[in-house]
């Protein structure tokens, strides 16, 4: 039996999952519960908990610590030694941290072998936030980053776009994508809204949520029966989120733009099967979970062409690819989905198509599995 330690952000509550970290976690680490021989051991760290917690989520166990305060300005030192104490109390085979922060700097620095799993970059993430505060603060997380990831020894890479963002990695490299939840697999086809345009992103700059409504704006002359849903928190940059409110309220649309706010799991596969089209005009992507997610429901994306989501889309094929802010160019992609419904089905079922073959948890699990077994292998040649 192998015993994983998984260090990173884990749901509360897996009805609301905030984030693709947090779906990755999850999804991951019960797919490979799953296996007959694996053991998961999950450790998060949570602002706002007193004390240190023991949860058991179908057959995953995971620790809850409370997450130190003014971690960034400590550069983690309270969270990484709570989070050592704990990998010590599980004395795993392997560690597996997901992001470039605190938990992959107790992963690197713990004694046991060890893989990372890289989603954002915050390097190139830096320039999308408003205000010097912010800017100041994803600069320091942009040094942490890479002075923790010189350290880590072997790191899935969740795209291609991984070994292009950090030429300078010592790491070894395994190519294992993300997984979705194989509910939306089952997203019936024909339940579309004729012009539901879905959008599943956090109201923040990053997800350039308003030029998504100014280019909405300009397909809503044309076709009157058009909607827009934004599926997605809007707490963490008040005032961009109140920007796109003001906007929408300036183009006059208060009826047509819908800001639907987090939406768990059962409504948002009620969100993906009335849509005929999902969009996600970002300025920055790794992998992002929410077109695999469009993907496995059989709906076709629209989504600019940054990061790793070209590694995603087929344009012509799974959906359309276009620059990013460029709202003219958002707009005709968005007209042309929604000008031909047949289109979209069958574009929708080429996607489900490569789903399956990329997506589906149990398939990723066995991959992650193998990759345990390689670095476990490469750990126990340099012992002897």
């Amino acid at each position: 039996m192998m015993r994983v330690a998984m260090l990173g952000l884990y749901p509360p509550d897996p009805r609301y999952i905030l984030g693709g970290v947090e779906a990755v976690t999850y999804l991951l680490s019960h797919a490979l519960a799953a296996l007959p021989d694996v053991d998961v051991h999950v450790v998060t760290l949570r602002a706002g908990v007193p004390h240190r917690r023991e949860l058991e989520h179908a057959g995953v166990r995971v620790t809850v610590l409370p997450q130190p305060r003014r971690g960034r300005l400590t550069w983690h030192r309270a969270g990484t030694r709570l989070l050592l104490q704990e990998v010590a109390r599980i004395q795993p085979d392997v560690v597996h941290s997901h992001g470039s922060d605190v938990y992959t700097a107790a992963a690197v620095a713990s004694p046991y072998p060890h893989v990372v799993t890289v989603h954002g970059v915050m390097a190139r993430e830096a320039s999308t936030v408003l205000g010097w505060r912010r800017r100041l603060a994803r600069e320091v997380d942009r040094w942490f980053e890479r002075w923790v990831l010189r350290q880590a020894r072997e790191v899935i890479a969740i795209s291609p776009y991984v070994e292009q963002a950090y030429p300078w990695l010592r790491a070894r490299l395994h190519f294992v994508e993300n997984p979705v939840s194989p509910r939306y697999f089952d997203v019936p086809e024909g339940t579309e809204v004729q012009g539901r345009v879905l959008c599943v992103a956090r109201v923040i700059p990053r997800k350039g949520i308003l030029t998504l409504i100014r280019a909405f704006a300009r397909v809503a002359v044309t076709y009157p029966q058009a909607v827009l849903d934004i599926a997605g928190e809007m707490d963490s940059f008040p005032e961009y989120a109140a920007m796109c409110q003001a906007e929408v309220r300036r183009r006059g649309l208060e009826d047509r733009v819908r800001f639907l706010g987090p939406l768990d799991e059962a409504r948002l596969y009620t969100a993906y099967a009335q849509a005929q089209v999902t969009v996600l005009p970002s300025r920055q992507e790794t992998a992002p979970v929410v077109i695999a997610e469009s993907m496995a429901a059989a709906r076709p994306v629209v989504a600019t062409a940054v990061g790793g989501v070209p590694y995603m889309i087929t344009p012509g094929e799974t959906g359309w690819l276009v620059p990013a802010e460029d709202e003219e160019a958002l707009a005709e992609a968005l007209a042309k989905a929604l000008a031909d419904e047949a289109r979209c089905r069958e574009m929708g079922r080429r996607a489900r198509v490569a789903a399956r073959e990329r997506f589906a948890p149990a398939k990723l699990a066995e991959k992650h599995r193998a990759v345990y077994h390689t670095v476990l292998d490469a750990f126990a040649g340099e012992r002897r």
